[in-house]
């Protein structure tokens, strides 16, 4: 009976251990590439999508953007769909927290994706942190 509670007690750790680890994304690089600025205002260097929002659909709480990228080897998709909800957190050019409505069509934006998106050229994702950028 003690054997079965330390295999089970053992078990439990090595699920734990697990779980934590498969919360990091496969886009995540370590080193200063995604470190922020010390104020945390601006977006990392590599992020899922950089672009442009070319369109905006609001239904229900939550925001549906297509983000056209501009061309980088920082981001991964050219082009996404994006599921922004209202716990995701959206932060504007002086890094203060912005509400869903105030992402508009023609905003610069930068996105990580939960879990990184899926798709390879095309991402298609819910929305972990969205930066809003000067327009260039």
């Amino acid at each position: 009976m003690n054997d079965i509670r330390k295999c089970l007690m053992a078990l439990c750790l090595l699920a734990a251990s697990a779980w934590m680890s498969g919360c990091q994304t496969g886009a995540a690089t370590t080193g200063s590439g995604t470190a922020t600025t010390e104020n945390g205002s601006l977006a990392p260097q590599r992020v899922d999508i950089r672009g442009s929002i070319i369109r905006r659909h609001y239904d229900q709480g939550q925001v549906m953007l297509e983000v056209d990228g501009f061309p980088s080897q920082y981001s991964r998709y050219n082009r996404a769909y994006v599921l922004v909800l209202p716990t995701t957190q959206i932060v504007d050019t002086d890094g203060q927290t912005i509400s869903l409505s105030e992402l508009q069509q023609g905003q610069n934006v930068a996105v990580l994706l939960r879990g990184g998106g899926e798709g390879n050229l095309m991402g298609v994702g819910v929305a972990r942190k969205v930066w809003v950028e000067e327009i260039f």
